[in-house]
């Protein structure tokens, strides 16, 4: 009886686990970029690749505010086990590295080692989503600048702006 009751103790509380954690399962078609909308607030993990293709994280797969992207024919389950959106980490901007990138259409973006960061010449609202991925937005000029670090340390850069524009950054 007691094995019983302990068993259906743990059932419990994988249930409780499971309850809290978000899964979503998101596919690049064509080998084109494709958004899947999820909480991305704090530790999102690829749980299961789905695709012959390489999923790797900042290069074939990322995050952004609200999403989980991939890119490059990724195919992959997605989980944030986080217990709550409200437990992500504050914005850190110690973890950002001296950098320095141009953007489509002309936005620059600078940020001195350990922030803050610049669009434009404009200091940015920085937010930190996990240790891997961060966000600077220019309210005045509606742009948002995606940090993804790299499992090699390398920052990429990339934007989302008025109008629907967005692009990749080239770091210099």
């Amino acid at each position: 009886m007691r094995i019983v009751v302990l068993g259906t103790g743990l059932l419990s509380l994988l249930a409780i686990a499971q309850a809290h954690a978000e899964r979503v399962t998101c596919e690049s078609k064509g080998k084109q970029r494709t958004e899947c909308e999820m909480n991305t607030q704090g530790e999102v993990h690829l749980v299961q690749k789905l695709s012959k293709t390489a999923c790797t994280e900042g290069v074939s797969w990322g995050l952004s505010k609200h999403a989980v992207w991939v890119d490059g024919g990724c195919r992959a389950v997605f989980e944030n086990a986080s217990a709550s959106a409200a437990s992500a980490p504050a914005a850190s901007p110690g973890a950002i590295p001296l950098l320095n990138a141009e953007c489509p259409t002309g936005i620059s973006v600078h940020a001195d080692e350990g922030g803050p960061v610049y669009i434009n010449g404009k200091e940015a609202a920085l937010k930190r989503f996990n240790a891997n991925y961060f966000e600077a937005r220019d309210a005045g000029s509606g742009t948002t600048v995606s940090l993804t670090r790299r499992p090699d340390g390398t920052m990429d850069v990339s934007y989302t702006g008025k109008g629907g524009a967005n692009g990749v950054c080239a770091v210099k």
